[in-house]
């Protein structure tokens, strides 16, 4: 990718995007996802795929809310293409370093406590996510109950 491009992507998900971390309670595990996202309204299809093809992943899919949405999932593309955008985001900053830590957590072996915190960091900076239901504070009182965790 190009720094121009890599520099247009970066502002587009500073506007119009997202970075955060998904908690998912399955039967017996808790399940941590990263996400980034990006979103117009409808009719933008082809522009989103422009920005799926200069990232090589993710996928496009229309919301019930007339949304079109490329959503990125998985830690390593997730780490890779902050990295890529890092230089030229600036609304974001702090959201990408958060989700940054969350990587090197992950990498050193789990601490869902930690992740969570800092998840719940994240969603205080973000606009929309302010009624997050798998806060730190749940992971506390599920990890009490011994129950195994999966990423």
């Amino acid at each position: 990718m190009t720094r121009e491009v890599a520099a247009y992507i970066a502002g587009f998900l500073d506007g119009d995007g997202s970075i955060r971390i998904q908690l998912q309670p399955r039967k017996t595990k808790l399940r941590v996802r990263a996400i980034i996202s990006f979103a117009q309204k409808w009719g933008k299809e082809k522009e989103m795929r422009w920005i799926r093809k200069q990232l090589k992943i993710g996928y496009i899919y229309q919301r019930n809310d007339r949304i079109t949405e490329l959503k990125i999932e998985g830690f390593e593309q997730v780490e890779r293409i902050l990295r890529e955008l890092k230089p030229h985001i600036l609304f974001k900053r702090k959201q990408l370093q958060l989700m940054l830590q969350i990587m090197n957590l992950i990498k050193g072996g789990q601490n869902l406590l930690k992740i969570a915190q800092l998840s719940d960091k994240i969603s205080r900076l973000n606009y929309a996510t302010t009624k997050k239901r798998y806060t730190a504070s749940y992971v506390k009182t599920f990890l009490k109950s011994n129950t195994p965790v999966t990423t």
